[in-house]
């Protein structure tokens, strides 16, 4: 009764989980007069046996809860936090179990105690009610009057005090069938549905099956035996599968080969129970009709129990931590086992122990933080590590990869395993009983749920399973040069390993300061893409998502805002880029309507131009815009469009009419793969992303190829993976490494200076860093786009020099 504490704390309106002092006050008063009840009830019904089993109890959870005398704060978690915790889990509802949750697991597992304890409570209700309640009473009362007898008691008053103490009795039975349908409703209606919570529905089945059980083995086997009753506990079984074989085929349903053989072996099998039920037949009539019923019901168990034996063996040695499998929800895969093998076979073949050095984290910290414990050297990073990492082996779970991988280099072979898997529910989850017949009328429906249920079979392979989440080992080379069964790829590999200037030139540069938060008011952004400054050092942004474009002054502060959604003269649908002239006019590459909008300087619609279109040529139809991304001018008034979707940058004059363009798809030096960031220096010079191909294109004035350099990053061809660039007043180009979450700083050549930024939220980190641009005081500003923030950057960032 104490552990219920926290279902009167819920009703009063308090969080049983609330841990502060305050709510460790309220939950304790709580538990002390629910305890103090409890107390004074069992004292009421019975001092001594109540302190006895209290006693036991108490014995057991003190030291269990308390692990060992070790975790004072157990008592509390143990008499309020659990049930607390199983309270605040319905909301969750993990899973989406339908109501019908429980029906299919005790139906694939506990399919024994669930059919025999509803045997018994039919018994019961028809036959047994009046027999057992008569059977109960009497043991009640034989076994108070012993107890009277045994304490000296006078003869003539024992009966008399063994009927009394008779009536506080509780009938057996009536208690477990209500023990076993609240459990059932209760648990059913409850949001969290999980395969474990199962052993409370099976417990009160099982004590209704052994009463059962009971009840069938209560007879006369030697005259049952003597009559060949035993013949049917042995033929019976072979009937009943004879008779499943029977069922499970449909003869005579066609002539193909296959329908044919359905036909020939269902005549078998009504031949052989033809041959079992005469036998069979010829014992139950010896019997008599209360032991035939008592003999067919224990073939019937039989049965079962071999059918129960079957898939326990299963569950726990066949497919042991396998998803085929439903008694666990979200379990770890082999994998992870055959993972920690390897580094161990690994750590001490290179030095004899454990003190190889591994490093994981990234949502892979579980269980590994358990299967990596003997290492003297195990690491934990978290969501993401704080700077390159020099590791022996590095675990790390797919979904955060993206944001560990920049700071691992190309000095790491990479191996993929599967973490964690679930069960396939979908066949249950959209049951109906319509559907569930269906599926019995139909013969490849019955085949699936056949394979399903007694086979543990889907038609998903467990190579190819779906419901999985995946984690990826990086070994470091020189460790897997060493270990010639590594793999075919290490076969040759130098045992040095190969340089990388993007990790030996890493930094890590914190931001001076962050402006903006997501959201749609003045000052808040949602996915910002482009960036520009106009003559007083004002910002504009691509504000995309709130389609618009909000201008900041040098401080921070929101000033105003152009653009709203629309597809109407002065709209904009997803704008991307955005430049300043000379003049004020603002310049906006509204993406997804296909075309520039100019605004002057209060905001007003000055001209636009352009249509969605695919241009043939790189030069002809200026017009024609396919997604346009990021835009700059030159010194001499001309604005160059990057024409992302037509894969050219397209030069116009001040009007939009097309004077140049440069392009066309391909690897060549004049063509391109979604051209995205331009940055124009001082003396013209055209620089693009040439995103695809992953390399800088430099091109003069007139749009002639100069050089190119190639970009150890933007890998992804996701519609998110959009660089930008920026350059400096000495001439350094800045580039953005959006699903690396870096930026790269390069001379006006090929020559990386610096790399800084991680994944993640803290002020020297980013997530989707996009447009870049470097003001007149040094200042460095980046969209990061998916923090929906501007980071600002102090100075440009140096490697320091590595020491003689």
């Amino acid at each position: 009764m104490p552990l219920a504490a926290p279902f009167a704390i819920t009703i009063l309106g308090r969080d049983p989980l609330d841990y502060s002092q305050q709510g460790i006050i309220f939950s304790g008063a709580v538990f002390l007069v629910v305890l103090a009840i409890s107390v004074a009830v069992g004292l009421w019904w019975d001092r001594r046996r109540w302190l006895v089993c209290a006693g036991l109890y108490y014995a057991i959870f003190i030291p269990l809860f308390t692990s060992m005398f070790t975790n004072g704060q157990g008592i509390a978690t143990g008499t309020v936090g659990q049930l607390g915790y199983w309270l605040s889990q319905h909301a969750e509802a993990r899973g989406g179990q339908p109501w019908h949750y429980y029906l299919v697991v005790m139906g694939l597992y506990e399919f024994l105690p669930v059919f025999t304890g509803i045997g018994g409570v039919i018994y019961y209700g028809l036959r047994g009610v009046t027999g057992a309640k008569r059977q109960e009473r009497q043991a009640q009362l034989e076994s108070q009057a012993a107890r009277v007898r045994d304490a000296g008691s006078p003869d003539d008053s024992s009966g008399t005090t063994a009927e009394a103490l008779a009536e506080r009795g509780v009938p057996y039975m009536p208690m477990v069938m209500y023990w076993a349908f609240l459990a059932f409703v209760v648990y059913s209606w409850a949001g969290e549905k999980m395969p474990w919570l199962a052993i409370h529905l099976a417990l009160p089945f099982q004590l209704l099956a052994g009463w059962t059980l009971g009840k069938l083995l209560d007879a006369d086997w030697e005259r049952i035996g003597g009559k060949g009753g035993w013949r049917v506990l042995l033929l019976g079984p072979l009937l009943i599968y004879s008779v499943a074989r029977l069922l499970g085929y449909k003869p005579y349903s066609g002539t193909t080969l296959e329908q044919l053989g359905d036909s020939m072996a269902w005549i078998a099998a009504l031949i052989v129970v033809a041959i079992l039920a005469v036998p069979i037949w010829a014992v139950l009539h010896r019997l008599g009709k209360r032991d035939a019923w008592r003999m067919v019901v224990l073939s019937v168990l039989v049965v079962l129990l071999a059918l129960t034996v079957r898939f326990a063996w299963m569950v726990s040695f066949v497919n042991a931590g396998i998803a085929n499998e439903f008694l666990v929800y979200a379990q770890g895969t082999p994998d992870v086992a055959l993972v920690t093998r390897e580094i161990e076979n690994m750590s001490r073949r290179l030095s004899g122990d454990l003190t190889m050095k591994v490093a994981y984290g990234g949502k892979a910290e579980w269980p590994f933080v358990w299967y990596l414990r003997n290492f003297d050297n195990a690491q934990f990073f978290g969501e993401k590590p704080g700077g390159p990492l020099d590791a022996d082996v590095v675990i790390v779970g797919t979904a955060n990869e993206a944001g560990v991988k920049p700071l691992l280099g190309n000095k790491y072979y990479r191996r993929q395993y599967r973490l964690i898997w679930w069960p396939q529910q979908d066949w249950y989850k959209s049951m109906t009983l319509r559907k569930l017949w269906d599926d019995l009328r139909d013969r490849d429906a019955r085949r699936k749920l056949w394979d399903v249920i007694y086979w543990r079979k889907h038609e998903a392979s467990l190579a190819a399973w779906p419901f999985v989440e995946t984690f990826a080992m990086y070994v470091r080379r020189d460790v897997a040069s060493q270990l010639w069964d590594y793999g075919p790829e290490v076969a040759s590999a130098p045992v040095a390993l190969p340089e990388d200037e993007y990790i030996e030139k890493w930094v890590q540069v914190p931001a001076a300061a962050t402006w903006g938060s997501q959201g749609e008011q003045a000052g808040q952004v949602h996915l910002p893409k482009g960036l520009a400054l106009d003559g007083q050092g004002n910002l504009y942004v691509a504000d995309t998502w709130n389609h618009r474009v909000q201008v900041f002054d040098s401080d921070g502060n929101p000033v105003r805002t152009l653009g709203s959604e629309g597809t109407e003269p002065g709209q904009l649908k997803e704008p991307w880029g955005v430049a300043v002239a000379q003049n004020g006019h603002v310049y906006v590459a509204d993406t997804w309507n296909h075309r520039i909008q100019v605004f002057d300087g209060e905001g007003n619609l000055v001209r636009m131009w352009g249509q969605f279109g695919q241009a043939e040529e790189p030069g002809v139809r200026g017009d024609l815009l396919y997604g346009p991304r990021d835009l700059a001018f030159d010194s001499q008034g001309y604005l160059y469009v990057a024409d992302t979707g037509n894969k050219r940058v397209i030069k116009y004059d001040r009007e939009g009419t097309m004077v140049g363009a440069t392009g066309g798809p391909g690897g060549e030096d004049l063509q391109m793969q979604e051209p995205v960031g331009i940055a124009v220096a001082a003396d013209d010079t055209l620089y693009v992303a040439d995103t695809w191909n992953r390399r800088i294109l430099v091109f003069d004035s007139d749009l002639r190829f100069l050089r190119k350099w190639e970009v150890l990053g933007w890998e992804g061809m996701s519609v998110v993976n959009k660089p930008y660039l920026a350059l400096d007043h000495a001439g350094n180009l800045y580039v953005t490494d959006p699903e690396n979450y870096r930026v790269l700083k390069f001379d006006d050549r090929d020559k990386l200076l610096a790399v800084w930024g991680a994944y993640g939220t803290d002020s020297s980190s980013m997530n989707l860093p996009t447009g870049i641009v470097v003001d007149k005081r040094g200042r460095i500003l980046v969209a990061d786009s998916e923090n929906h923030r501007i980071l600002v950057f102090a100075e440009s960032p140096s490697v320091p020099a590595k020491a003689p």
